[in-house]
């Protein structure tokens, strides 16, 4: 058995772990950004936590109204150069705490007077060591090269952060139920398993969200790239009509991945506007009209930011099962390793 499945299957246990072991911890670290009067949050982060960092802003911006921005690391690891954050909250997210470029921003920001945030896999790390409050995924060692159960648990610890601060319980309610919620999208393994043999020959593809599901469409692109080796692209959906479309043609499929908030009307007419177009349209999604627009809906059930949860496995589901169906090996992909070192 796989690493990577294994992983995949155990996230409702250790996510509910997750969840119970940094509760405290994160509303303490809320009432420190509220005691601090901190004006801004600034994530750094590399890969796949990247991705979790910018659902990370959005949550953040929409339930709590705090803006946030995403660092470029290499001002810090690379042109040494310091930044004025004596108002900000820096909050370091990685797997495992140790990425060369992601520290170097963050000691940067512990000197530059900043409120510091680490969200790790490893409670020993350099990152940790640096916080003043460090978060601990605690959901056990990742071994698969392919981040699964380590960027799910940054997508619930980053949105029970955003709850406490806009101190919304019922939001904070439905991600405690968070066993639950992975265990149904679980239950669709089979369903995911049959999908993916339409795209044995896939070489290319686009991967679209919007809102809170866009950095999940950037996290499929990924999971995809690194374990299928497929150029799949992904964007935001209004990014991807400034631009990227013209690139689209008949032979290149489009995965659309929503959640029937805001965005339903943004979402249903990209979908509309690709049928028109004559492009296979494949969704994953909680909006009952987006049937007609697509060649396949797999639905999932959930509310609030659980539903992001629900939607992220099973797309590493889909990512697991057309890595195998392609003959690759998802533990031991190309070239990269567990921890990318980057300056």
């Amino acid at each position: 058995m796989h690493h990577m499945y294994s992983e995949i299957q155990e996230q409702s246990q250790v996510l509910k772990t997750c969840y119970e072991a940094n509760l405290e911890v994160l509303e303490k670290v809320a009432k420190g950004i509220f005691e601090r009067g901190i004006e801004f949050i600034v994530f750094v982060a590399r890969g796949s936590s990247d991705n979790a960092a910018t659902f990370g802003k959005y949550a953040i911006e929409i339930f709590a109204g705090i803006p946030v921005s995403l660092a470029a690391p290499s001002v810090a690891s690379i042109y040494a150069r310091k930044l004025k954050l004596d108002k900000a909250c820096v909050i370091a997210v990685s797997q495992s705490g140790m990425s060369e470029d992601v520290c170097s921003f963050f000691e940067m920001a512990k000197e530059c007077g900043a409120l510091c945030v680490s969200l790790t896999n490893n409670p020993q790390s350099r990152l940790a060591k640096v916080a003043d409050f460090s978060i601990y995924m605690n959901v056990g060692v990742e071994k698969a090269v392919a981040a699964t159960k380590t960027f799910s648990a940054e997508l619930l610890l980053l949105g029970m952060l955003a709850c406490l601060l806009s101190k919304s319980d019922e939001e904070l309610k439905k991600l405690q139920q968070v066993e639950n919620v992975v265990k149904e999208a679980l239950d669709k393994e089979n369903e995911i398993k049959l999908f993916v043999e339409r795209f044995r020959y896939m070489n290319e593809c686009f991967v679209l969200g919007r809102g809170l599901t866009y950095p999940i469409a950037l996290e499929f692109a990924l999971k995809i790239q690194e374990t299928s080796y497929v150029r799949a692209k992904g964007f935001s959906t209004s990014d991807f009509m400034h631009g990227p479309i013209a690139m689209i043609n008949s032979e290149i499929p489009v995965f659309l991945l929503g959640i029937n908030d805001e965005t339903r009307e943004d979402l249903l007419q990209t979908a509309a506007k690709l049928n028109e177009q004559k492009i296979d349209v494949y969704s994953f999604c909680d909006i009952p009209e987006m049937k007609d627009f697509v060649k396949k809906n797999v639905e999932f059930s959930s509310n609030g930011l659980s539903r992001i949860l629900s939607l992220t496995v099973l797309i590493q589901l889909f990512s697991y099962y057309l890595c195998i169906l392609k003959g690759y090996n998802p533990d031991n992909p190309r070239i990269i390793k567990k921890v990318t070192v980057t300056k």
